[in-house]
């Protein structure tokens, strides 16, 4: 019996151990998040420089940055120091339709009443819609409970959709993203993302950075995009 008293201590001392709780920060937490933000888009065509029948010289490798918007949802899981997030977004940039692309489809040898179409569209700002999904995971190097950063990297799926843009003599044109003369757009380009975020309470601060991993344009020659984006959102 007093052997038995010294073992039943020490069963009552294990179970109690094993059937504590797991600590808090050890339980996966979940996070939505909306987020709305500003950005840029900037295309840089590996182009040679040739001279179009103007005179005007265009190719090369300068870049053409754009104004862009974006927002969505996302699903963040965050389990001690590491984190996996999956978003899902709408995006649009802008780009403006040059003279040049008047010359260009006379190049490609398109129809006088395309050519006229396209002549009616210079001047104007274009815009593209695209879908975006990207897929991240990384790592949270301070934590308290007010704030938290985040940096991670991570694969971005993006899908171009459809455009539009005004005409001169009055109205809208959608337009497909390959039916760009001269400079058609793909539908899916892969990007490399970087970025750091911050939560302050229920904000959530994001800036982040993605280059294209394959041509943005259907072409011969590749062009390269970079992206930077700046997000405010509100966690749930």
């Amino acid at each position: 019996m007093k052997r038995l008293f010294p073992a039943l201590a020490l069963l009552t001392v294990c179970a109690s151990v094993w059937l504590t709780p797991a600590s808090a920060s050890a339980v996966p937490k979940l996070d939505i998040k909306v987020f709305f933000g500003v950005g840029s888009t900037s295309l840089v065509p590996r182009l040679p420089e040739f001279e179009l029948p103007s005179g005007a010289m265009i190719g090369g490798r300068e870049p053409s940055s754009f104004f862009s918007w974006q927002g969505g949802l996302a699903a963040r899981v965050r389990s001690g120091k590491v984190f996996g997030e999956i978003s899902l977004g709408f995006s649009r940039f802008n780009f403006q339709i040059g003279e040049n692309l008047v010359e260009l489809a006379e190049l490609e040898g398109r129809t006088p009443e395309q050519v006229d179409a396209i002549r009616d569209l210079v001047g104007n700002d274009a815009k593209m819609n695209s879908l975006e999904l990207p897929i991240t995971a990384g790592y949270v190097p301070y934590a308290n409970p007010y704030f938290k950063l985040f940096l991670y990297g991570g694969l971005v799926n993006k899908f171009n959709i459809k455009g539009f843009v005004d005409t001169n003599s009055g109205g809208e044109i959608k337009f497909r993203p390959k039916d760009i003369p001269g400079f058609p757009l793909v539908i899916y380009q892969a990007g490399a993302r970087l970025g750091v975020a911050f939560d302050l309470g229920p904000l959530n601060f994001d800036f982040n950075y993605t280059i294209g991993m394959n041509s943005i344009t259907k072409t011969e020659f590749r062009t390269n995009s970079h992206v930077t984006q700046m997000n405010l959102g509100w966690l749930f």
